[in-house]
């Protein structure tokens, strides 16, 4: 019981409603469960966010699981481990469960593929099949690349997933509210019904708590559809080719300190000739929609307990958790981050520790 006790009786706010909100939301349900707690009420958990669904940053995402500690810095590697085995270990059963197709989730094998020899990433430990690709393989693309490595992991298609935790959270009474959320000073003195408080919000955390290590790196994308596509590609000069549920994700840009929200022309046609030089047969296909965010970049990620007083005159304490600066490792780490910010409000002697201090 001295574990369950910050959740029994007490108000929980959740800021941001991206993949990491729903998905803390989602943790905190099930160890209410574990715990038995419902003979003590439901629990009581309300989503803030200015933004839900597609127009969060989470929904553009291409949803590929290949985490590389490398680059990841800050955290120790061995942290990072946890994360990425705790969040495959979440998604492999969740694909493999009766609810996969509707959380969108499933196997996906492709290539990436580069001018020089790479060290193989940190998640070829984890994934389903990792190998180095043959001189026959590299050779058959139409552009030629010198290195590259098959693999086979799990893929997320965000919107449909977004939508799956959210009528998830819905049916176990989970809250929501749509509200501009400004500095975590206000929000406390407006909100002291809030005894803890989650902070989820990605790139508003440089207005929320003033954390001028947060840095965005936008990224454009374009969704097509070309069912013939089975594949995944990714190459060294930022071009990928993602096959999702209903589309295809082609792309990209990484633009770091680049904050804009507008589509840009010469990035579009960039990402288109790149996609169609690798694979020409994309002339034939259709566009969908097209997306443009700024990827919450932080060194290091930040998932970190804080304790404060309201006032001088407050007795009662508030507790802050952050989860946040995942950068474009958000859908692929989520769930291990989401675990480590339950486990820190449930356990102050969390086995769990990431110095990342403002």
């Amino acid at each position: 019981m001295e574990l369950s006790k910050n959740l029994i009786r007490k108000k929980i706010a959740i800021l941001g409603a991206g993949v990491i909100g729903l998905s803390t939301a989602e943790r905190l349900i099930e160890k209410y469960n574990d715990f038995n707690l419902a003979k003590f009420g439901p629990i009581d958990i309300t989503i803030i966010s200015e933004a839900f669904g597609v127009d969060t940053t989470s929904d553009g995402a291409g949803g590929l699981f290949r985490p590389d500690d490398r680059f990841i810095p800050g955290v120790d590697k061995q942290l990072v481990r946890k994360w990425a085995t705790d969040s495959f270990k979440y998604f492999d059963n969740l694909l493999f469960s009766n609810e996969g197709g509707r959380a969108g989730v499933f196997q996906a094998s492709g290539y990436q593929m580069f001018d020089d020899e790479r060290i193989d990433p940190s998640y070829k430990d984890y994934v389903y099949q990792f190998r180095s690709l043959s001189q026959k393989e590299l050779e058959s693309f139409p552009r030629k690349f010198k290195y590259g490595y098959f693999s086979t992991t799990i893929a997320v298609d965000t919107r449909t997933y977004m939508q799956y935790l959210t009528s998830k959270l819905c049916l176990n009474g989970v809250k929501f509210l749509k509200k501009k959320l400004h500095t975590q000073q206000k929000f406390v003195s407006e909100h002291a019904e809030y005894e803890i408080i989650f902070n989820c919000l990605g790139f508003g955390s440089i207005e929320f708590c003033h954390d001028t290590k947060m840095v965005p790196i936008r990224g454009q994308m374009i969704r097509v559809k070309a069912p013939w596509i089975k594949h995944f590609y990714y190459t060294d000069d930022n071009c990928y080719i993602i096959p999702n549920i209903n589309t295809i994700c082609l792309g990209g840009t990484r633009q770091k300190g680049n904050s804009s929200l507008e589509l840009c022309d010469k990035d579009k046609q960039d990402i288109l000739n790149r996609c169609k030089e690798l694979c020409p047969s994309l002339e034939s296909a259709s566009i969908e929609w097209e997306w443009v965010g700024l990827r919450p970049h932080r060194e290091p990620i930040r998932v970190e307990k804080e304790t404060i007083q309201p006032s001088a005159n407050d007795e009662k304490n508030i507790i802050i958790i952050h989860n946040y600066g995942h950068g474009g490792n958000g859908i692929s780490l989520s769930r291990g981050t989401c675990m480590h910010a339950v486990d820190l409000l449930l356990n102050s002697n969390s086995t769990y520790y990431i110095k990342s201090k403002l």
